[in-house]
Formats: structure tokens, sequence, C-alpha cells
């Protein structure tokens, strides 16, 4: 059963390829699919990133500058590790008490209902 579902959906996705009009159509039909495994995607990314940050925050007794973030990540991760789902970089804000790490969600707008995004507690 399963061996023909990815079958049917290999298939389906080679259909879309051959045929560019039916492009659009694969996409919004598998959107309301795929898209609730992205967000959950970038939940778990986000739970890391913030748990990496604050064991580094115990060790070091300092969170990396929200000014810095984008080569704080660019020295501790490579590839994909630095973008969401979407493909753009987590963003990052750091304040006296606390940090927040986010995506711009689906719609890749900041500020939107769909951000994803964890506030966590400085370690120290």
């Amino acid at each position: 059963m399963v061996t023909r579902l990815i079958l049917l959906i290999i298939l389906g996705f080679v259909a879309a390829l051959y045929f560019p009009d039916s492009r659009q159509a694969m996409w919004n039909r598998t959107m309301p699919v795929i898209e609730p495994m992205l967000v959950w995607n970038a939940e778990r990314e986000i739970e890391e990133l913030s748990r990496i940050v604050r064991r580094e925050a115990r060790e070091t007794y300092q969170l990396p500058e929200t000014r810095s973030w984008a080569s704080w990540l660019a020295v501790n991760f490579s590839g994909n590790a630095t973008t969401d789902p979407w493909g753009r970089t987590y963003s990052y804000e750091a304040w006296p008490d606390s940090f927040l790490i986010r995506s711009d969600g689906p719609d890749r707008l900041r500020g939107s209902e769909d951000d994803i995004g964890a506030t966590k507690r400085r370690p120290f």
C-alpha cells in the first residue's frame, strides 16, 4: 500500500515536470499536506538552535549579539541549518533576560500570524 502511494506521488511529480500547466495545480493540491510538515520542521530546528545557544551561553556566560547572529550561524553551522524550510535565515533577538529565535513562516513576512518562534530565558 505504501509502495503504491509513493509511486503515485513520484508519477505526479514527473507529470508536473513534463506538463508545465499542471505544475501550479499540483503545487496547490500538495501544499495542504506539505505545509504542516515544513512548519513542524521549522519548530524542531528552532528548538535545536535554542538548545545550542543556551548551551554556549552556559559555557561562555554570554549570548550571541543580535547584530552578529548571521556570522554566529555561519561559524557554528553549515548548509541548510542556517535557513528555515522556506529558504530564509532564522532571525534572532536578545534581551537582558531572554532571547528569541524566529522564522518568518510560509508567507516569508515578519510579524504575520504564521511566524514560528521560541522565546527562551537566559541560562545564567
